[in-house]
This record gives structure tokens, C-alpha cells and sequence, in this order.
């Protein structure tokens, strides 16, 4: 069923996994964060999606989704990567030789390989932040289920919600996959604890995704507004509704600062693009790692990557490396771009379609730092002599910082620009 004025209203943890309304749950103010369309939305049956009646971005979707569920993945998560972390993680054979690897070599071997921008990315994106981001997760979800209020919450979930893009187990579970075939045509490669851990991780990561309702997290930290006077703002943290104030101001619920808009969208998110443009360039033309093939050091690019795949008869792979690592880099250059040209020229055509687009560019940015991360996998495993001899070359760098820079672009622009640009030329 699909309504355009609806959202389930939820006063306590429930025990089970059920998505029902709760009794006595009342209609509040809600505003789209892509159009920044003001709505009032009732309460939603279980299985409802609820979509922005001018945008079509979806605000609320009950179907599947249960904190029991998001709380037993999540503290999951958080054993699993000890053993991730302290047992083998890969091992490689060769000429009556093995070299086995732990997931923090990673950071150290890439480092030392001289390519640190690479290091500090898996320091970051995989050891670091899901740490941080599951740890702020099971905590916040375990007090709320044992009756608890605190205002640390607040806070901690914020962070766990813009740790979302960077917390990349998931990214990382498909580039061992990568790394795994791709050097098993050559070596004897076999996968350690370590790893088999990290994988359940990776697929625990997603489910948790998938089930944390955030929006009824949030009911539970702080309530919605049944109304609002005047011009209103709403919070891109927790997305609460507040009276507009001129400067910003400090979000009750969630205590993030809001604005109307976002400062200075256009500016900075084509400087970054543009960064991003200049990077591409050199990112697909010079070689991005070496591994040896038939016990010989081959170096390839992206695409020579894909290629190598597709003569492995991998073509699934093959597909998802093409897809992550060439065409979505660009996809989301050029969907940008156009959205950000079209809300600076005033254009009221499309408005819908550059939506879906920004929302897209939003969703799957991240998975381009895939073929980086299939590199930290292999690397630490390939250090046998200069025959057999794994290691980055000079595009990682550069196509590193594309991923990360075209990733904070679409974080920096506003969407809801584009709308009203387009109120104010028509």
C-alpha cells in the first residue's frame, strides 16, 4: 500500500519484531529532505511505504525493518571483528613459500608500499569507523531496549547514522571476494578465520541496515512535532521539524545545528567535483596495482582489471568491478553536475528526475572505493620476492581521492535548491 500522507508512530521498544502502530499515535509534521516539501503524516500500517507526494522520495518504509533484529545484528558485528582483526586473515602459496596476512597488516604493508592515502582509508573506513559506528549502535540500541533515556544517545546516534557512508565492511567484503579470485588463478590462496569472521561481518552489516528503523529510534530519543507555525526547517540528522530561524539553530532532538539550507552548495560541491574531474584522468590511464600472473608482476588499470576478470571466465565479477570502480565514478560526477548547473540556471524541467538521480549518486558513490580496498586485501599476502610481488602503483592515489572527493560533494550539496530555484523562476 503506498500513501502519500503516513509514517508509523512508535512510543516504546517493542519486544517482538512487529511493526504496528501504536495505540494513540498521533499525525505529525514532517518535510522532505530532498524538496523540503512540508507534509503531515499519520501513522503507517506494517508494510506501508510512504513517498514524498512531490518528489517521490521515500520518507517511510516499516516493511522488514525491527530494532530486535538491528540490535542482535549489530552487537554481532561487534564480536565477529575481534576475531576478524586477530585471526589469519589471508593466506597466499607459492614455490613451496606462504605468506599470511592479518586485516591491520593492511594498514601497515600499504603504508610502507608508499601509498598512505590508501592506508589511512582502510584505517579509516574499515578498522576504524564500523568500529565506531556498530559500538554507538549496540549501545544506543540496547539502552533504548532496557527502558533507558540518556542524553549521550542523541549524540551517539548522529554519529553512528554519518558514519553510515564512511563505515565500509561491506565495500571491503567485496573486495576480498575480488582480491580472492583474482589471485587464486595464479596462487594458491586460502581464506583464514580471520577472514571467514570479516565475511559474516560484511553480510551481518547490510542486514543491519536494512532492519534499523531510524526513524522510530529517533520517536524514541525525542518526539516528533504535531505542528509548526510559520516557515519551518527540518534537521537532516533526525529530521525533525522546527520553526525557521534566521543563522541556524541547535536541533532539540538531536542537538546538530540546522539550517534552512545548506551554506554554500553550488561553490563547494563543483570545486570538489571539479578536483574529482581533474583526478579521473590519470586514475584510469596509469596502472592502479601489480600482481604477478603466471608468477610474473603484471600491472593493470581499472579497466585492464575488468579485462583480466573477464578472461578468468569471473564475468559476475567482472560486471561489479566495471560497474564500482569506472561507471559510477563518472555517473556521479556528471548527475551531479547536471544538478548542480540546472538549480544555478533556475531550470524547472525534470525536477523529479534530477531528484531520483541525486538520491541514486547518494546511495552507491561508496562503492567505488572498491578496487582500492581489493588492493589492501592482496598486498599483504603477495611480499615474496621481485617475481612474485603484489603491490599499488601510482593511480590508487588518484583514484582514491576521486571516490572520496565526488563522495563529500554529494554530502555537501542541497537538493532542495534545485526546487527552489526553480519556485523562484517560474
Amino acid at each position: 500500500m503506498l500513501h502519500g500522507f503516513s509514517l508509523t508512530m512508535m512510543l516504546a521498544f517493542p519486544a517482538s519484531s512487529t511493526n504496528t502502530p501504536t495505540q494513540g499515535a498521533q499525525p505529525h509534521m514532517a518535510e522532505c529532505r530532498n524538496c523540503g516539501l512540508l507534509q503531515i503524516q499519520t501513522p503507517v500500517e506494517r508494510r506501508e511505504i510512504v513517498f514524498c507526494t512531490r518528489c517521490k522520495t521515500q520518507l517511510e518504509h516499516s516493511a522488514g525493518k525491527s530494532l530486535d533484529a538491528a540490535l542482535a545484528c549489530s552487537a554481532a558485528i561487534l564480536l565477529l571483528l575481534i576475531p576478524a582483526w586477530t585471526a589469519p586473515f589471508l593466506s597466499a602459496s607459492a614455490l613451496g613459500s606462504t605468506r599470511t596476512s592479518f586485516l591491520p597488516m593492511s594498514v601497515y604493508v600499504v603504508w610502507r608500499d608508499g601509498s598512505p592515502l590508501l592506508a589511512l582509508c582502510v584505517l579509516l573506513f574499515v578498522l576504524a569507523f564500523p568500529l565506531l559506528r556498530f559500538g554507538a549502535l549496540t549501545a544506543v540500541l540496547l539502552t533504548l531496549r532496557r527502558g533507558h533515556r540518556a542524553a549521550w544517545q542523541r549524540h551517539a546516534f548522529r554519529v553512528c547514522n554519518a558514519l553510515q557512508v564512511w563505515a565500509m565492511l561491506d565495500v571491503f567484503l567485496l573486495g576480498l571476494m575480488v582480491a580472492y579470485f583474482r589471485l587464486r588463478s595464479s596462487l594458491e590462496v586460502t581464506l583464514g578465520a580471520g577472514a571467514i569472521c570479516f565475511i559474516v561481518a560484511g553480510f551481518l552489516s547490510l542486514v543491519t541496515r536494512a532492519t534499523l528503523d531510524k526513524a522510530q529510534v529517533w520517536r524514541l530519543i525525542g518526539p516528533d512535532r504535531r505542528s509548526i507555525q510559520g516557515p519551518s526547517m527540518v534537521c537532516l540528522s533526525c529530521e525533525l521539524v522546527m520553526p525557521r530561524a534566521e543563522g541556524g539553530t541547535t536541533c532539540p532532538r538531536c542537538q546538530a545545528v540546522v539550517t534552512a539550507r545548506k551554506r554554500n552548495p553550488y561553490p563547494r560541491s563543483m570545486a570538489l567535483l571539479l578536483a574529482a574531474g581533474l583526478m579521473y584522468l590519470p586514475a584510469n590511464i596509469y596502472p592502479i596495482a601489480t600482481i604477478p600472473i603466471d608468477l610474473k608482476p603484471t600491472s593493470y588499470t581499472v579497466l585492464g582489471g575488468v579485462i583480466d576478470l573477464v578472461r578468468s571466465h569471473l564475468l559476475g565479477l567482472a560486471a561489479l568491478v566495471f560497474t564500482a570502480s569506472f561507471t559510477i565514478p563518472l555517473l556521479k560526477m556528471l548527475g551531479l553536475a547536471w544538478c548542480a548547473s540546472s538549480a544555478m540556471c533556475g531550470s524547472c524541467r525534470f525536477l523529479v528526475g534530477k531528484t531520483r538521480i541525486y538520491r541514486v549518486v547518494e546511495e552507491i558513490g561508496r562503492w567505488s572505493m572498491v578496487d582500492p580496498l581489493t588492493i589492501a586485501c592482496f598486498v599483504p599476502v603477495l611480499q615474496f620476492n621481485a617475481l612474485i610481488d603484489g603491490h599499488a602503483e601510482p593511480a590508487v592515489i588518484p583514484f582514491t581521492a576521486v571516490v572520496i572527493l565526488t563522495t563529500l560533494a554529494v554530502q555537501l550539496f542541497d537538493p532542495r535548491r534545485m526546487w527552489d530555484a526553480a519556485e523562484k523562476s517560474a
